[in-house]
């Protein structure tokens, strides 16, 4: 029993580690890119369009390696590509070279997120999942927290090359704490003979297979991912719209991010202490209409008061709901097929968030940044209710 919590403490820290260093990749290399560029905001835009791309070449075919493979060593391997790729960007002399780098991490992160939640699942027993879910969030939010606390720090005092160092030297502590942690068994698929296309193609037919035979969990899936799509859409616009509909200075702004990271740590702790009261799908149900509130809050508001209540409620909502989500997806899709669920699951939200980006950039553009966001807000809010019809019924027949 000890060695089984140190394995999912070590599991946490990881997360910890690669969550803090996650927020100190993303203001490093934008603040990076900023000074290549002789200061073009265009060429940090790209930025944003290379992680989407990125996860929807990857997705859309990696679910097929990763129930194939042994999870935590395509973990290490993943761990090893961003590492380097994080070097090389360190010592690169122009756009194009740190571009470049930026699309293999980006897809080695796109990979690493379907491939840890089965190993995490065939780590934790599972009557631990939601409660390890919840100690989860915490480990993630106080990445939120200290990440971009450490990266002004370093870049402040230091150089944009020593934030990505220390980016590495918390990635190194995960790998090596992924090295130290056994590997899982669980039921892999068995190497099928034959050509690569036609493997992927089964693997998608087997995915559509499920899809309709249990149209309850995909629905509520799919909702989810709409859900996370519009939080990813209306985040992009979130700068222009404090400084434009609300009229926020910088150093404002720079405290509604604070507030927004206590929110979510405290809506983490919150977690921790409730959740074994709640069963996955409430926290799910739940954390999205809190969210989808909060943002509502924040798209209505005319001044910092209201617009830090809103992002103050919609983080800590948001820490339910994830922990919601993944616990769900432990409970109802086998592990051995859960890379490929995952996975083409998150091609198809890539290819919306692309979609629903564009769509609210060219609602500003016609309009303003203001009816922008709030078009996307009141959207989340319809599909949360949508959600929660949907997951009223599904709790209906969990307890028939």
């Amino acid at each position: 029993m000890k060695k089984y919590r140190l394995r999912a403490i070590g599991m946490l820290i990881a997360i910890a580690c690669a969550s803090c260093g996650e927020w100190l990749y993303l203001i490093a290399l934008n603040l990076k890119v900023y000074e290549q560029a002789d200061r073009a905001a265009a060429a940090v835009a790209i930025l944003y369009m290379i992680k989407p791309a990125a996860g929807l070449l990857m997705n859309s075919w990696a679910g097929s390696i990763i129930d194939r493979l042994d999870n935590r060593k395509l973990m290490i391997l993943l761990y090893v590509i961003r590492i380097l790729g994080i070097a090389g960007m360190i010592m690169a002399t122009s756009l194009w070279q740190i571009y470049v780098l930026v699309f293999f991490v980006a897809a080695a992160g796109a990979i690493f997120e379907p491939a840890s939640l089965p190993y995490i699942t065939g780590l934790i027993r599972e009557r631990h999942w939601q409660k390890f879910n919840s100690y989860r969030a915490i480990a993630d939010g106080s990445g939120f927290v200290l990440g971009p606390a450490a990266a002004g720090i370093l870049v402040g005092t230091g150089s944009v090359e020593v934030a990505l160092g220390a980016n590495i030297v918390l990635l190194l502590v995960a790998v090596s704490i992924c090295i130290a942690l056994p590997s899982v068994k669980v039921i892999l698929e068995e190497r099928q003979e034959g050509r690569w296309l036609n493997i992927w193609k089964e693997d998608w037919r087997l995915v559509t297979a499920f899809s309709k035979k249990f149209v309850m969990l995909t629905v509520l899936l799919l909702l989810f991912s709409c859900i996370t799509v519009m939080t990813a859409a209306i985040d992009s616009m979130e700068v222009a719209f404090s400084a434009e509909a609300i009229g926020l200075s910088e150093p404002a702004y720079g405290l509604l991010v604070s507030i927004a990271g206590i929110g979510f740590i405290s809506g983490s702790v919150l977690l921790t202490i409730v959740s074994r009261h709640f069963r996955s799908i409430q926290l799910l149900t739940y954390g999205a209409a809190g969210g989808a509130l909060g943002y509502v809050l924040f798209a209505f508001s005319q001044s910092f008061f209201p617009a830090s209540a809103g992002v103050f409620i919609l983080s800590g909502a948001l820490a339910f709901a994830n922990a919601g989500y993944v616990t769900y997806m432990q409970e109802h899709v086998p592990v051995e097929k859960m890379g490929r669920m995952l996975s083409m699951y998150q091609s198809i939200e890539a290819i919306l968030i692309i979609g629903m980006t564009a769509g609210l950039a060219g609602i500003n553009q016609l309009t303003s940044v203001a009816a922008a966001v709030q078009t996307g807000c009141l959207i989340m809010l319809s599909l949360t209710i949508f959600l929660a019809i949907i997951s009223k019924r599904a709790l209906v027949r969990e307890k028939a």
